[in-house]
């Protein structure tokens, strides 16, 4: 079979395939027998595979070590993906096409288009085939007599809060074992999550040299843009994949598992909020970001205890109604009140610096101060005038995760859809610092001398 693969043509290779593929089938029968079930190769992984060494001959055949030289992938890697072993990431694959653009140079000004071919549609249809693939052999592994015994709380367990029968400080063994409890799903990647729906678990494993663990702080550097040989950053994080779940999990305000190393072994150490996220330079001179998770109170880990906490955004609802599951989400927003904070809400009248709106309440007036350069580690910014906005509950909200974006001039940019709001209104007596706003900027992904427009 290794001969016809190597040196065969296509009726070889259509002979090795069917070969493959009896075998597998053998393999899954007897799978069943045994009362386990065995995944499949999809018709969308082959035609991925197929699809990627066509690319591969068009562009000149080069060895995958040649490639290797110029991505932060290795020889081995790509020979997986070529052989069809393994599917790449999308980032991943990036990596690849970035290697093979190297190689062809100049000749290689189709590989763009080939790339966004790719990553639009080949890819992602192969992922979404191995996933629902994953999916009924669960199902089946769980309908065969011999399978995994049912769980009890399988129906109203979604994934996010605390694990029904896994206690704070728990010790588990190794990532498999934390994986089949199901605190922490994938064995090696360090954020469980989806953009959708949230994170459901981190693990702190101090892989980032930039990382800071104040055990009930964490100050947790996201994944992505290094190299795995060398475990070296050598380019830019983007806000997607895990770094895309915490972010909507500090949106949401749903918990979010943490799990620490116990040498040996590791240490469910309970739920913590994501309070806030930002993008800063490492270390090493790329842009990474950061989150600052906080653990909850003893008392709301109780609570969260006794109850399926659910991600708090559309889509997790239809979710649970299916399952007939009630799922309570905390959701917590903290709002400060000092001394300066009021004195910047009384200047203003209680009226949002952005919209002009002023709530009127039962008890009075209503806003809220919100920080540019947040209180405490790891920003540590002033708690004075010039670093406190007065704005409406809706503005705090978009201006605390980046969505609002105040320039120099004091224009103020909403990055949903790029439409400038109006200016920010200043009051004598209360000048807003215009270093704090490039920072907040910088936090939230834009270049350090970048105004939004």
């Amino acid at each position: 079979m290794v001969e016809a693969w190597g040196d065969g043509g296509s009726p070889e290779r259509q002979m090795w395939r069917q070969r493959r593929r009896a075998v597998e089938e053998d393999l899954a029968e007897e799978a069943r027998r045994r009362g386990s079930a065995t995944a499949r190769r999809t018709p969308e992984e082959e035609d991925f595979t197929r699809r990627l060494r066509e690319l591969w001959g068009r562009a000149g055949g080069p060895s995958t070590e040649r490639v290797a030289r110029h991505c932060a992938l290795s020889a081995r890697t790509l020979d997986s993906y070529l052989d069809g072993r393994t599917i790449p990431t999308e980032e991943r694959l990036r990596e690849l096409f970035d290697g093979l653009s190297v190689v062809c140079g100049d000749e290689g000004t189709w590989l763009p288009a080939a790339r966004e071919a790719f990553l639009g549609e080949v890819l992602f249809r192969a992922r979404t085939a191995r996933k629902e693939e994953k999916e009924r052999v669960r199902e089946l592994a769980s309908a065969l007599p011999a399978g995994q015994p049912a769980v009890e709380y399988a129906r109203s367990f979604d994934g996010f809060g605390a694990v029904p029968g896994v206690h704070l400080g728990q010790w588990f063994e190794a990532r498999r074992t934390l994986s089949q409890s199901k605190v922490h799903r994938p064995l090696q990647a360090g954020i469980c999550g989806t953009a959708k729906l949230g994170a459901e678990s981190i693990v702190v494993a101090g892989g980032y040299e930039d990382d800071e663990d104040f055990g009930d702080v964490i100050i947790y550097t996201g994944q992505g843009g290094r190299q795995p040989e060398t475990g070296r950053q050598v380019r830019d994080q983007e806000l997607t994949l895990g770094n895309a779940a915490l972010a909507t999990s500090a949106a949401s305000g749903a918990p979010v598992r943490v799990v620490r190393p116990a040498n040996p072994g590791y240490r469910y150490d309970g739920l913590f909020r994501v309070e806030d996220y930002w993008s800063e330079q490492s270390r090493e001179g790329f842009g990474v970001w950061r989150f600052r998770l906080v653990a909850l109170l003893p008392a709301e880990q109780a609570v969260v205890a006794t109850q399926v906490s659910g991600p708090a955004i559309e889509g997790a609802a239809s979710h649970m109604e299916t399952n007939n599951v009630r799922s309570p989400v905390l959701v917590q927003r903290v709002v400060r009140s000092s001394a300066v904070a009021n004195f910047v809400k009384q200047i203003h009248d209680y009226t949002c610096q952005v919209c002009g709106a002023r709530l009127n309440l039962s008890t009075g007036a209503y806003a809220e101060a919100a920080h540019i350069t947040p209180l405490g580690r790891p920003h540590n910014g002033p708690d004075e005038p010039a670093n406190v906005l007065c704005l409406c509950a809706n503005d705090h909200v978009l201006f605390d995760f980046g969505m609002l974006i105040v320039n120099d001039d004091l224009t103020v940019v909403n990055r949903f859809d790029s439409h400038i709001v109006g200016r920010l209104r200043e009051m004598p007596g209360h000048a807003v610092d215009r270093r704090r706003l490039a920072e907040h900027r910088v936090r939230h992904g834009l270049p350090s001398d970048g105004n939004l427009r």
